[in-house]
């Protein structure tokens, strides 16, 4: 081998190696570098998330009413294959239970379950463009594994998440460009000149699926990118936005929803109150680990899911959250 070549080799191997260093370096960084001290000081572990040895990806989480069957939480999710899954789970650490599925016209429903939320009469689950309804009775009474035949209806977006809350039901869409589009209109100007690119539609009671009036949206809510879960409460509305690997937030704003709206939205030629969430009512906002997922308030307590130890992602995450946590809302009001 002549000079000229063992040089060139030399070169293209301490290239090679100087690359093969960095990726080492920034990967040891990335998998052990992950800390959250803030998230970890109010944060209090709850129960085993349920179905993560079946393949199941958790995506929707909500509260139960109380029930003989002592259930305490609905969660939502989907398989690779076969019919998604709704768990009813005790709340205990171990996060124990059953599932059922869901039939439309007796064939099983595989879409993707983006969330999960109840009234006292009726489970809501969120399956694509539509929203399931089914007897909260009859699910809680189901044995384990049972199929059950749900009422749907169309909400006019893409439904990713949904909370029921004083006898309205919220049903969000998420974004993220590229790949998770909103319509055009619905891309909308904040206060501060920013863009909000999604929309929540929420329900009234009425005579359709599921108590509701299925007809129009009372009003709607702009809110930012890639939210997976919203929950109101008194004093605050709260955003668990995630996409991938990076960090999730808790996006904490104030509860606008108690006073008027400031503008309106047209849904079917039809005018309804718009109300904003943007940095003229946001409170504060919670780092935590990647992958959180929908989000549900029982008692004083913010209860937050996450997908990061499924079958489909626990190669790939950081920190792979095993059971559901909790933090005080009073904390997430006194954020900064």
């Amino acid at each position: 081998m002549s000079e000229k070549k063992k040089k060139r080799r030399v070169i293209v191997l301490s290239i090679v190696g100087a690359f093969v260093l960095a990726l080492g370096i920034f990967l040891i960084v990335w998998y052990c570098g992950a800390s959250y001290p803030q998230f970890y000081s109010l944060a209090r572990q709850e129960f085993a998330i349920p179905g993560l040895s079946d393949g199941v990806c958790p995506q929707g989480l909500t509260a139960l009413p109380e029930n003989e069957q002592g259930y305490d939480f609905a969660m939502s999710g989907y398989l690779s294959k076969g019919a998604s899954r709704v768990y009813l789970i005790d709340g205990s650490e171990e996060g124990k239970g059953k599932y059922i599925t869901l039939t439309d016209g007796g064939v099983a429903d595989e879409s993707h379950f983006g969330g999960v939320t109840c009234s006292e009469e009726y489970l809501y689950v969120a399956c694509g463009s539509r929203v399931a309804c089914l007897p909260l009775e009859q699910v809680i009474a189901a044995e384990n594994g049972a199929a059950i035949e749900a009422e749907y209806f169309e909400a006019g977006l893409n439904v990713a998440f949904c909370v029921y809350y004083e006898d309205q039901l919220f049903a969000g869409e998420f974004y993220r460009p590229g790949n998770y589009e909103t319509d055009e209109s619905h891309h909308l100007e904040t206060a501060d000149g920013s863009i909000n690119h999604a929309l929540v539609y929420v329900f009234g009671a009425g005579e359709g699926a599921g108590g509701l009036d299925t007809s129009a949206p009372v009003y709607a809510i702009s809110v930012r990118d890639q939210v997976q879960g919203l929950a109101v409460f008194e004093g605050g509305i709260a955003l668990s936005c995630s996409y991938g690997l990076p960090d999730s937030t808790i996006w904490v704003y104030k509860n606008v929803l108690s006073g008027a709206a400031e503008q309106t939205f047209s849904v079917g030629g039809k005018e309804i109150p718009l109300y904003m969430l943007d940095s003229s009512n946001h409170i504060g906002t919670l780092t935590a680990p990647c992958m959180s997922e929908e989000i549900a308030v029982r008692g004083d307590r913010l209860y937050i899911l996450f997908e990061s130890k499924s079958n489909k992602y626990k190669l790939f995450t950081r920190t792979r959250m095993s059971h559901v946590q909790s933090v005080a809302l009073a904390d997430l009001l006194a954020l900064s």
